[in-house]
């Protein structure tokens, strides 16, 4: 059995060590996160995109209408259109919102990583003091 085994800390090093690695799985699944949210915003902004420029063309068509009753069909058209470009927009702000806040998230995992990795490296910066230590008293033991 190696000596550094022996020693008493062994255990607490590998839980810092499995920490770490979950650390690092909710890091990459706050990004995967991110990822699929910002999918979502492209698409919605997709659909303003296109809400827009069928507001556009009723207004359009409901000008160009040469009677009164059929320039009041146009109207209502173009309403409806409006109200489409409205949800679209809400839908576009949520999608916004929802990747910032899962933004918020990669932040603070990668922070959590980062406290975990602090965390391991004392660990092993107090192992290779340790294991210095005990190589000097072998040598003072030797001479």
């Amino acid at each position: 059995m190696r000596d550094e085994d022996r020693y008493r800390l062994a255990p607490v090093r590998e839980v810092r060590e499995l920490a770490e690695r979950a650390q690092r799985g909710e890091l990459a699944g706050a990004v995967d996160s991110v990822r699929h949210a910002e999918a979502r915003l492209a698409a919605a902004r997709e659909r303003v995109a296109r809400a827009r420029t069928a507001v556009q063309a009723a207004l359009a068509a409901r000008d160009a209408q040469p009677t009164a009753a059929t320039r009041a069909l146009a109207d209502r058209f173009a309403a409806r259109r409006r109200h489409e470009l409205v949800a679209a927009r809400h839908d576009e702000l949520r999608a916004e919102l929802a990747r910032d806040d899962r933004a918020g998230e990669v932040d603070l995992a990668r922070r959590s990583l980062a406290r975990a990795r602090a965390d391991r490296e004392v660990i092993e910066r107090h192992f290779a003091r340790w294991r210095d230590d005990r190589r000097k008293l072998a040598e003072r033991r030797e001479d």
